[in-house]
């Protein structure tokens, strides 16, 4: 491949990769952020997707986020089962990252080239233990701290909180505005609905405490921008915790990932009360969690973790999504375990802002940390008809396999 000089890349970003305020790719490119979730140090990687579809590092990557990720030696079920760590803000001003290992929220300024830059102050305190999720609202920050996974770990809860951003894109806390969730419940994910007025959320290992926990969560945003609970927690009885939350764009559909059943479930969206009512499972893949449907709502997606695929399914009719198959990814690595999982693991994805390119993340996941490195990022081309291609090999992540990258978010 032809690598361009540096200067020579800097000059093309700087002539059109950025900014676009319409949320559509300009010719020269695309953006993709993604963070290391190192735990000796976190920081986010930056490429550009060059017009022949190539991937190069932009200049000044990565770009450090003052804390730290979140280790995960064993390769436990909980730390690293999360989504939108990182988000940008919907002017394009700003890049916000989780510092998963470090109580913190990490706070960058787009440049004109896609570089980052910590605004003053960052990063920030998240408000709890293990930041995982966020969710941005105009300049409400709205945080899902994970917690330890320890239930007797007392101080160390998980929870919701609100944190307010200021011009410069500092933080500071909402005061009162804290909800703790249960210990070792493990929440993933704050999923703001399409109208704004609720935040959805899984506290994803609700179903392994006893007394068994509700485990998918509807919250109302107040005038305040605080949260107050919309309805109980449902517990989900058989069907394991609720993990990946994606609305479809034109309905009160909510999708929700089951790992445990291997499904993707439909529920029904209160307009008014923001309470959730099941109406149906359809089949998925081992490990199915993280959920993201195409920009027109004609198409949804599910990462399958356990096998390194994604179902796609045509949601035409929202309500009733219908299977187009599988698609796998590459360089899946050698199984592990009785359950014949991947060593390489999907675990977070996004797509441009065109539609027209998925990127995927794919986690090293094997206990066996010796086997090389399957840290990954996979450039897929989507069909017309929503289908997916992998025309090229995925790019080496540079973590070392002790390590498991997350979060992507697009330019």
């Amino acid at each position: 491949m032809k690598v361009l000089p540096v200067l020579a890349i800097v000059t093309i970003l700087a002539a059109g990769c950025h900014k676009n305020e319409g949320g559509s790719p300009t010719a020269q490119g695309h953006l993709i952020y993604l963070e290391t979730n190192d735990a000796a140090g976190n920081a986010v990687l930056a490429y550009v997707q060059k017009p022949d579809s190539t991937i190069i590092p932009l200049p000044g990557s990565p770009f450090a986020t003052g804390g730290n990720g979140l280790a995960n030696p064993t390769q436990g079920l909980g730390p690293d089962d999360a989504d939108n760590q990182l988000v940008i803000t919907k002017d394009n001003k700003f890049l916000l990252a989780v510092n998963a290992g470090s109580r913190s929220i990490a706070v960058f300024g787009i440049g004109t080239t896609g570089a980052l830059t910590p605004v003053s102050g960052s990063p920030f305190n998240s408000g709890g233990p293990n930041p995982e999720s966020i969710a941005v609202l105009g300049d409400y920050v709205y945080v899902v701290n994970k917690g330890t996974n320890d239930p007797e770990a007392s101080g160390n809860e998980p929870n919701y909180t609100v944190m307010k951003m200021d011009g410069h894109g500092a933080l500071s806390p909402v005061e009162n505005s804290t909800i703790k969730t249960v210990s070792g419940s493990s929440p993933s994910q704050g999923l703001l609905s399409n109208d704004h007025h609720f935040l959805f959320g899984a506290d994803f290992l609700g179903f392994m405490l006893m007394p068994v926990q509700g485990s998918l969560r509807s919250f109302s945003i107040g005038m305040d921008h605080k949260l107050t609970i919309a309805s109980a927690p449902i517990v989900i009885p058989g069907k394991g915790g609720a993990l990946g939350l994606w609305q479809h764009p034109t309905a009160n559909i909510l999708y929700v990932g089951f790992p445990v059943q291997g499904k993707v479930a439909v529920y029904n969206i209160d307009a008014t009360s923001g309470a959730l009512s099941f109406s149906k499972t359809v089949d998925a893949g081992p490990a199915a969690c993280w959920l993201r449907t195409s920009k027109d709502g004609k198409y949804l997606y599910a990462l399958n973790s356990g096998e390194n695929t994604m179902s796609i399914y045509n949601t035409s009719e929202p309500g009733s999504p219908a299977s187009l198959g599988k698609f796998s990814l590459k360089n899946s690595g050698p199984l592990y375990s009785a359950m014949g999982f991947t060593t390489s693991e999907d675990f977070s994805f996004e797509f441009s802002r065109d539609g027209k390119y998925c990127y995927v993340i794919s986690q090293y996941t094997n206990p066996d940390f010796t086997l090389g490195n399957y840290n990954l990022l996979h450039v897929l081309v989507v069909g017309t008809d929503g289908l997916l291609t992998e025309p090229g090999d995925p790019v080496q992540l540079p973590v070392g396999s002790t390590v498991r990258p997350q979060g992507v978010v697009t330019l």
